[in-house]
């Protein structure tokens, strides 16, 4: 779908796409696309240092497969891992907070009511608010932006 949707029609080459390898064995995909970043950012001083993180936000407070309550929370030296999310009963692939929170600029997109209460929780540090995923997304040296429509943004 992104490739339909946004990267055909903004013409980028698929030469310039590093996609995820979900099919695939679920650590050893990860550790492919750990390798990808290291190949593809190998001059950089500092490492893997993304321009743009676009991330969602699910109603439990989850985003880039960062699930409440999944080891993965935890992860401080992979810049990928293998996330296995216990309410789905599957793997996910996701990026850590320590490749997200180097990203140059990080923008969240939340939609819809059920983002409501996520979204106040973050945005106005609501009591639990530390509990949900997304309220690690912090960018390091970079800057963070929400949008959101009615629904999401309602009580801000």
């Amino acid at each position: 779908m992104a490739r339909e949707m946004l990267f055909d029609p903004l013409r980028i080459p698929s030469d310039h796409v590093f996609r995820m390898r979900g099919e695939a064995d679920p650590p050893a995909a990860a550790a492919e696309y750990a390798r990808t970043l290291a190949s593809e950012f190998a001059r950089s001083r500092s490492g893997p240092r993304f321009d743009l993180v676009f991330l969602g936000l699910g109603p439990d407070g989850h985003t880039a497969s960062l699930f409440p309550g999944t080891k993965a929370l935890g992860e401080r030296v992979r810049l990928v891992v293998a996330n296995y999310v216990p309410k789905f009963r599957e793997w996910r692939l996701t990026s850590t907070y320590r490749l997200l929170n180097a990203a140059r600029r990080v923008v969240f997109l939340a939609a819809g009511e059920e983002k409501r209460e996520p979204v106040n929780k973050i945005l106005k540090r609501e009591p639990g608010w530390r509990k949900l995923p997304a309220a690690d997304i912090r960018p390091r040296d970079g800057t963070l932006l929400w949008l959101l429509d009615e629904e999401a943004g309602r009580d801000l």
